[in-house]
């Protein structure tokens, strides 16, 4: 795929300070969320994704990271299909997964998913794309739904508290005791707390690939005794140098 994407032009016409900023706000997310603290354990480096999946049929590729400066969701979801016909064209060879940030929801999670993780969803089922894409909600504020909630919109969000409870008592015992549920809901929404408004885009393919390779049991366990060890204190403070580039 040699030309370049709607998105990636929209990119070069802004060129914008913002835009370069948030870019490296979330690398530096990925690069210690994802990559140092292994809470994505195929994500390689702040680039490139995928890893580890090769027995799969899987191949790493780069990440590709997008912007939106919209306010509204139809400009928002006009952005985020100019990214993802370029990502479809290019195929799992050319890039991994898409990490587009949209600064003009920094303030407002309500929004972001009881509005916009609603839309993206119903767009792709328009589209008959619900089978190739998945797509994954991080926000600065991001704290994972209620149960109610989550039982008819489970679309793109992490697990809840209970559900968490459930594997860390199979899988890491001492740990399920020693966290109560508010400790659960703050670990689990920290792992998706990005510096900004940010919507991520899979392929369903490296999805199930994953699946097949790790036990999400046992992830997730690992994932929270990480994040457990770190401290709330220590994790709030990185969050924030984050935010603020």
């Amino acid at each position: 795929f040699k030309q370049k994407t709607a998105y990636e032009i929209a990119s070069c016409l802004v060129g914008s300070e913002m835009c370069i900023r948030d870019r490296r706000k979330t690398e530096a997310f990925v690069e210690r969320v994802l990559v140092r603290m292994r809470q994505c354990p195929f994500t390689g480096s702040k680039s490139r994704a995928a890893v580890g999946l090769e027995e799969f049929g899987v191949d790493a590729a780069p990440i590709l990271y997008g912007y939106s400066a919209a306010g509204d969701v139809a400009g928002l979801l006009a952005d985020v299909w100019a990214v993802l016909d370029g990502f479809r064209r290019a195929g799992p060879g050319g890039y991994s997964s898409i990490l587009v940030a949209c600064p003009a929801f920094d303030g407002d999670f309500e929004r972001w998913t009881r509005e916009i993780f609603p839309a993206l969803e119903a767009t792709l089922l328009a589209a008959e794309a619900s089978r190739e894409l998945a797509i994954v909600c991080f926000h600065p504020d991001y704290a994972t739904p209620d149960p109610e909630w989550l039982a008819t919109h489970r679309f793109g969000h992490m697990y809840a508290p209970p559900t968490l409870r459930r594997w860390l008592e199979d899988a890491d015992a001492d740990l399920a005791g020693a966290l109560d549920d508010d400790d659960l809901q703050y670990l689990g929404s920290y792992m998706r707390r990005t510096p900004v408004a940010t919507i991520n885009v899979l392929w369903s393919a490296q999805l199930e690939a994953a699946e097949r390779k790790r036990e999400s049991k046992a992830l997730y366990a690992r994932n929270l005794r990480r994040l457990h060890g770190e401290g709330r204190g220590a994790l709030e403070e990185a969050a924030r140098r984050e935010r603020r580039g």
